[in-house]
C-alpha cells in the first residue's frame, strides 16, 4: 500500500512539474504552431503549404494573424 501512495505522489509530482515547465518554456498553443511550422519547413520546404497549416493552426488556438 506504501508503495501505492508513493508512486501515485509521484505521478502527481511529475505532472504538475511538467504542467509548470511547458508554461514556461513556451510550450503554449501557439508555441507549438510555432514549432510545427519550423517543423514543416525543414522536412516539406514548401511554405505556403506550411503557411496554411500554421494559420489553421493558430486560429484553433484563438489568434488571428494579419
Amino acid at each position: 500500500m506504501k508503495m501505492k501512495l508513493a508512486l501515485f505522489m509521484f505521478a502527481i509530482g511529475l505532472g504538475s512539474s511538467f504542467a509548470y515547465a511547458a508554461g514556461v518554456a513556451g510550450g503554449d498553443c501557439a508555441g507549438q504552431c510555432y514549432r510545427n511550422y519550423n517543423f514543416c519547413m525543414n522536412v516539406n520546404g514548401d511554405a505556403a503549404f506550411c503557411q496554411r497549416q500554421q494559420t489553421s493552426c493558430l486560429q484553433r488556438c484563438g489568434i488571428q494573424e494579419p
